[in-house]
């Protein structure tokens, strides 16, 4: 019999409603799950307690699960083939990529199938990644395959040969394409570490995205063995680390990082990624590993401060993985095509938790995540040290952020589930759902980049298990320069309102160059609306609108009130006080 410490997974039966018809073919009822794989774990004080998310890639037992700490399943379901990246996303949803399916499934928190996404503009969807931001948008991976000869590349190239290249895409929450970039464009074949006389090349082998705090792409390329930064507006290349273009200097680390996985930048601005290993010689180095890098983007230098090997039995993947920052402190290392297939270690590398399937299961990723807590009704609502977050930037391209902490004055342990806004410029890349603990806090910090959205009103909505939060989002582009550069592009303009401060009236003007439909609204510091000015259609002109400063004839309190003008769906928002 094995230890007490090792739990193997038992039968149970659990089932999902999808009232759809087209939506049953994603999932399977689960009555006898027979072949659920079956693991064991070892754990040890120190280790976190949230749930673990993960997925076994094997064809012949694709499970998705979520798993308690102490080993017994929350959930477990059969999907329809090979099946990658089950995880939780900021928005309270789950989702994860069904290759039989060719599609990512999105999952409420009850386990319904609520959406799903793909790829458009005719590429392939990539299995290594879905990001649901905050505001609704997806980024997503694919890629799209030419015919080159390569002949006229490389001698002994093949004059037939079919290369993939990788693109990622943004999509928004009406599932328009909104950002598209392409390896095309960017990269050269021969900056492929792949062999370039194959008959089939992949040259990138893009495998994760992650949005910077300054709100560009980082973006990990196994295949050229570099992490990217991208500007999320005009597609730029802003600097490469790693690879044969490599713009850094790398040190305490002679290694450096090969045929690696998912990047990620951690809150104290460093960079942690899964360093695979593969075909590193001599055949003594062949070791995955978890690895931090301090980035200095401005020297270009990328130290290594942390790393952690399996020792004195080094663990060899040459494929899949994942390296996860907890809140703890700990690191939880999904090895991939490896066993075990999931280590978490501390800052010191004590090993405290480990997770090995039974038979040969691999899982792509794994992550740590508190899940669905109970409703808390007694004690004190988690509440927010601010009421409102406020942005100031000189230009458009400039970002600015504001630290939100949320406190829970309990002594119980709150999760904030959720975190939801509307408008692109506005974002965090702060990882959800988190725990905030007992008598304690969670500092986040909100980031806005105007250069975006043409929307700088927003409002942020938190939920937590006890409470929701709701902070407003107020962004000011200081330069006039930086408000022609926001409009030039768009055929209306949105006029400051006079005089401003105003009491207890005041003018708004705006124009539209072509026939439009057009709305005004104002709201208050809240969110809340309390005027609707304009809601029709509009002819080509100049229009001015009075603003009585009253709410369903009521007269407005003194305080700072934003209008915004929505023209076919662009908006544009201004500030204005009212001062009596």
């Amino acid at each position: 019999m094995r230890k007490l410490f090792l739990i193997s997974i038992f039968v149970f039966s659990v089932s999902i409603l999808i009232n759809a018809s087209d939506k049953d073919k994603h999932l399977k009822n689960i009555k006898s799950p027979a072949n659920v794989p079956e693991f064991s774990i070892s754990s040890s004080a120190g280790c976190d307690t949230n749930e673990i998310f993960l997925a076994t890639t094997t064809s012949s037992a694709p499970y998705i699960m979520i798993i308690g700490n102490n080993g017994i399943p929350v959930f477990v379901q059969k999907t329809n083939g090979g099946v990658y990246d089950f995880k939780p996303q900021p928005n309270g949803t789950l989702s994860y990529y069904d290759i039989k399916m060719d599609s990512y499934y999105i999952l409420d928190k009850d386990y319904n199938l609520i959406d799903s996404i793909k790829c458009l503009n005719g590429i392939e969807t990539d299995i290594h990644e879905l990001r649901i931001l905050p505001n609704g948008n997806f980024l997503i991976l694919g890629f799209d395959a030419h015919k080159v000869d390569m002949s006229k590349i490389v001698e002994g190239g093949n004059p037939s040969a079919t290369i993939i290249g990788y693109v990622i895409q943004e999509i928004d929450k009406t599932k328009n394409v909104i950002f598209e970039w392409r390896t095309w464009d960017h990269f050269e074949i021969t900056d492929s570490y792949s062999d370039l006389k194959q008959g089939t090349i992949d040259v990138a082998h893009g495998n994760s995205i992650d949005v910077d705090t300054d709100g560009n792409f980082l973006i990990s390329f196994r295949n050229t063995q570099e992490i990217d930064k991208i500007d999320r507006v005009t597609g730029e290349i802003l600097w490469r680390l790693g690879g044969k273009k490599n713009q850094f200097k790398f040190i305490n680390d002679t290694l450096g990082f090969s045929w690696q996985h998912a990047a990620r930048r951690l809150l104290n601005g460093n960079i942690i990624l899964f360093d695979n290993g593969f075909r590193r010689e001599p055949s003594s180095l062949s070791f995955s590993r978890a690895l931090e890098y301090k980035i200095d983007e401005k020297n270009k230098t990328a130290t290594l401060v942390w790393q952690f090997r399996h020792t004195p039995d080094d663990i060899y993947s040459i494929g899949l993985g994942y390296s996860q920052r907890l809140q703890n402190g700990n690191t939880f290392i999904a090895w991939g095509a490896a066993v075990p297939a999931i280590t978490e270690v501390t800052a010191s590398g004590k090993i405290v938790f480990e997770l090995s399937f039974k038979d040969n299961y691999s899982t792509y990723r794994a992550y740590r995540f508190p899940w669905k807590p109970d409703r808390q009704t007694n004690g004190n609502p988690v509440f927010s040290n601010v009421e409102s977050c406020r942005f100031n930037v000189n230009d458009i391209n400039d970002t600015a952020s504001v630290n939100v902490g949320l406190i829970n004055n309990n002594p119980f342990p709150v999760v904030v589930s959720s975190i939801t806004n509307n408008e692109r410029a506005f974002y965090t890349p702060y990882e959800f759902p988190a725990k905030i603990n007992p008598n304690d806090s969670l500092i986040f910090k909100i980031y806005f980049k105007p250069n975006l959205s043409n929307n700088f009103f927003d409002t942020l909505k938190i939920s937590t298990n006890y409470n929701d939060i709701i902070l407003p989002l107020i962004g000011e582009v200081a330069t006039s320069v930086s408000e022609e550069k926001i409009n030039k592009n768009y055929s209306f303009s949105l006029g400051q309102n006079y005089p401003n401060p105003f009491n207890p009236e005041c003018t708004i003007e705006y124009d539209v160059a072509k026939k439009s439909f057009v709305s005004l609204k104002v709201f208050d510091i809240l969110g809340r609306k309390v005027d609707d000015l304009v809601n029709t259609e509009k002819e080509a002109g100049k229009y001015s609108v009075h603003f009585s400063g009253r709410n369903n004839g009521v007269s407005l309190p003194s305080g700072v009130y934003f209008y915004t003008l929505n023209v076919d769906g662009l908006l544009l928002s201004k500030k204005m006080i009212l001062e009596k």
